[in-house]
């Protein structure tokens, strides 16, 4: 099995669905963002803070590298912003299969605009963001789900695709 990389703008819900698609395989589940928080010692708002968003972005790039390099392979969701690297976009077709979680910028605009995140905190900004990223996430996806429905139906439509997945290989293996 490749890595289940979980993909799509902030608050499309890839933790969450991450975490219960790996539940659901018996595999670990990692956030590439938690996995760069442990690694500085220091929050998302304060890794902007003090050391900015290019320096954020290369570890992003590293640290996506390095989690799907690693044996067995299990879930990774991936900041939104990740797949503005070419490397990593890359990277991923290479060695995962990704999900997008998609939703419109409006309704993701409503799940985040109180919350802490620092790239959240004017409007405009966040849908033309946005706009910029989309063709990213479309060009890059394996899978498209939108996240707009109930959680349990959208991580019901993740878990499906990736057992179909399972399936396939281990029908190609006979």
């Amino acid at each position: 099995m490749a890595w289940v990389v979980l993909t799509g703008y902030m608050g499309a819900g890839k933790s969450t669905v991450g975490g219960a698609v790996a539940a659901h395989l018996s595999r670990e589940f990692l956030d590439s963002d938690d996995e760069i928080e442990r690694d500085a010692n220091l929050a998302i708002p304060r890794i902007f803070a003090t050391k900015g968003e290019v320096w954020f972005r290369r570890t992003e790039e590293r640290t996506i590298r390095e989690i799907v390099e690693r044996e067995p392979a299990g879930v990774l969701a991936i900041g939104g912003g990740a797949l503005e690297s070419a490397r990593t976009r890359a990277l991923l077709h290479r060695a995962a299969q990704v999900v997008w979680l998609c939703a419109t910028p409006e309704q993701l605009w409503d799940r985040v605009m109180d919350s802490s995140r620092p790239l959240a905190t004017d409007r405009e900004r966040f849908l033309r963001r946005y706009a910029r990223r989309e063709p990213l996430y479309a060009e890059s996806a394996n899978f498209t789900v939108d996240a707009t429905q109930p959680l349990d139906t959208v991580v019901g439509e993740v878990q499906a695709w990736v057992d179909g997945l399972l399936g396939d290989a281990a029908g190609a293996g006979r």
